[in-house]
């Protein structure tokens, strides 16, 4: 079963403290929910490490923008440290993308692209996708889809065909007037 992520991450512990705020956008170039979850407390930073460099994602002053996209099999979530750089890309391939009293989540499908903004692409969790594959946790369907889908979402990061690349910067400023 794919898992739910909220936009308000309401279920994450880490945080103490946070603000949250969202719009809908209808434009020639993206149509869906945009979300920034600001950061302001939490009871300890979360590290990844890429290259073997470790880096903070999450930590009082970090903030995730989100897009929950119309017609688009994946979520993205655009993550900013305290001087407002982005950290990563982090794209959540979907099972679906839906609403629940007002806030966007998205149905986690495992499958997950990173892009640094050195260009690095790093491939994430296609073990944990072939486990749930195995075990039956997952349709045929949802199978075929989760691995088209993926393929063709790396093809357009690769071709430069990726709005959310352009648009990131954008919608954080818009968004953090309105916290």
């Amino acid at each position: 079963m794919p898992k739910r992520k909220y936009a308000n991450r309401r279920d994450w512990g880490r945080i103490l403290k946070n603000r949250y705020v969202q719009q809908s956008v209808h434009d020639h170039r993206f149509s869906g929910t945009v979300a920034l979850f600001q950061i302001d407390e939490v009871r300890a930073p979360q590290y990844k490490t890429h290259n073997g460099k470790e880096f903070i994602v999450a930590d009082a002053g970090f903030a995730w923008l989100q897009y929950f996209p119309e017609n688009e099999p994946f979520g993205v979530t655009v993550m900013f440290n305290p001087e407002g750089e982005i950290v990563q890309w982090y794209i959540d391939l979907v099972d679906r993308i839906g609403e629940e009293d007002g806030i966007p989540y998205m149905d986690d499908l495992l499958l997950d692209i990173l892009v640094f903004p050195n260009g690095d692409i790093v491939k994430k969790d296609e073990d944990e996708f072939e486990e749930a594959t195995e075990s039956g946790e997952l349709t045929p369907e949802q199978v075929e889809r989760g691995w088209r889908e993926f393929d063709a979402t790396l093809d357009r990061i690769k071709r430069g065909d990726f709005i959310y690349f352009e648009l990131a910067k954008e919608h954080y400023a818009e968004l953090k007037q309105k916290l």
